[in-house]
């Protein structure tokens, strides 16, 4: 499934980069990072500071409208 996501949008799709999509979302959305820590199961605060950290909205917005965008052409061929 995550190959077939990657073909169709060419954004790289792998268990890393959701988990780290999952972090950095949470960050902006204001969730401090000991809840992040432990609905993530992160051994260390610090690597959570990390992925936070190196994320910024601009990539988010690029993972977004790649996603949305194979979505959107998957519900319309049904």
């Amino acid at each position: 499934m995550l190959r077939r996501l990657q073909q169709a949008t060419g954004i790289t799709c792998n268990p890393h980069v959701f988990r780290r999509t999952f972090a950095c979302l949470l960050r902006k959305a204001g969730v401090d990072v000991m809840t992040i820590k432990e609905l993530g199961r992160w051994e260390s605060l610090e690597m959570v500071q990390r992925y936070t950290r190196s994320f910024n909205f601009q990539d988010s917005m690029k993972f977004y409208k790649g996603v949305s965008d194979f979505l959107d052409k998957n519900e319309r061929a049904q």
